[in-house]
């Protein structure tokens, strides 16, 4: 086990409920709980080890003269295949997007449909191209989450990537804290990380992805278009200057893959709920972070009149609660790295926001 003074507070936390413990030690990067049994101990320790396997941690207990010693090992034999299957399904939801797109499905009685798409020119290149990109960014993101809560010995689960028939083909990933995060501090630190790692790839993919594309000449542009943020208006300006009137930069598979990694960043770091900017709030301004929520929630329903997109996205927030729980330990001083680190967070939210994030014309 990597770091088991952290984890023994999580697992502290776990068990604190089924066991008095009146004592942790260390032996051998295990943890050793002695402890006596809040309920009949026959169901304190099914209970116990069912909760400790979906944390991914193994226990072996026996009877002592003052109670039960509980030794806590990490369980390296448990495959995660719902993370692997989800990650497959994914993937091959972002490379046939095009094909599944608005739930049409009947490629899938009609499997010449599927050849016909890998048969036009250069789409297995392009659908590979946006694939290896927009799943770079979430692996980022998602383990940028799992590092930090490692670190601060928070039970982190894999990510669970989100395969969608949509026009990305994923509706991004969710990792779930299967611990209590205790203090502000450590709320920072796993909230922020993600967004952050995200981000910067993100940034990397669209830069590239404009370097190599070009302008286009379109005189009445219709169908779907995508918007704008201050950071895509300043790359673009940055690499072709001012765009003359009616030339638009031409869209490639890493643009949109890049664009779509700064929507999912920008949408964690709404300051709602339990999305990642309603932790990073909290870290930063504690219960005020309530007052926070119900302004921007009343933003979110205002700007729905441009986007109805928001209207739903609200309508998931809203069931989920707008506000953040508070810490076991609020009254913890934030050292500076965090402080910079939520600060910086806020930041790439502002410069990522997107108001309108799809019109049609």
């Amino acid at each position: 086990m990597k770091n088991p003074d952290l984890m023994s507070k999580t697992i502290y936390y776990q068990l604190a409920g089924l066991f008095d413990i009146t004592a942790i030690y260390t032996h051998n990067n295990r943890l050793i709980f002695r402890a006596r049994p809040r309920i009949e101990t026959s169901e304190a320790i099914r209970t116990m080890k069912k909760k400790l396997a979906a944390s991914g941690f193994s226990a072996v207990v026996r009877e002592d003269i003052d109670g039960i010693l509980i030794t806590i090992d990490e369980d390296s034999r448990k495959i995660p295949w719902l993370n692997i299957v989800l990650l497959g399904a994914t993937l091959a939801t972002m490379f046939f997007a095009p094909l599944i797109w608005g739930f049409d499905f009947d490629f899938i009685t009609h499997p010449g449909k599927i050849v016909e798409f890998l048969n036009e020119p250069g789409v297995i290149r392009e659908r590979i191209e946006f694939t290896a990109a927009l799943i770079s960014i979430l692996l980022f993101h998602e383990f940028g989450h799992y590092l930090a809560g490692r670190r601060r010995g928070v039970l982190m689960s894999l990510p669970y990537f989100l395969p969608a028939p949509n026009i990305a083909g994923t509706f991004g990933a969710v990792i779930k804290s299967r611990s209590p995060i205790t203090n502000r501090r450590d709320l920072i630190e796993v909230g922020a990380t993600g967004p952050i790692a995200g981000f910067v790839v993100s940034v990397l993919v669209l830069a590239i992805g404009f370097y190599n594309s070009g302008l286009i000449y379109v005189p009445s542009p219709e169908g779907l278009g995508i918007g704008d943020s201050l950071l895509t208006r300043f790359l673009a300006w940055a690499i072709y200057g001012p765009i003359p009137e009616n030339y638009y930069i031409q869209l490639t598979p890493a643009i949109f893959a890049g664009w779509v990694g700064l929507l999912v960043t920008m949408l964690n770091l709404l300051p709602l709920g339990q999305l990642d900017g309603g932790h990073i709030i909290y870290g930063l301004f504690g219960r005020r972070q309530h007052q926070f929520s119900k302004l921007f929630f009343a933003a979110l329903i205002l700007m729905g009149i441009w986007w109805p997109g928001w209207w739903f996205f609200g309508v998931l927030v809203f069931l989920f609660g707008i506000k953040h729980p508070p810490t076991i330990n609020d009254e913890m001083v934030l050292p500076r790295h965090a402080r910079i680190m939520g600060y910086a967070a806020i930041f790439i939210f502002i410069i990522s926001f997107i108001p309108v994030p799809f019109s049609f014309s």
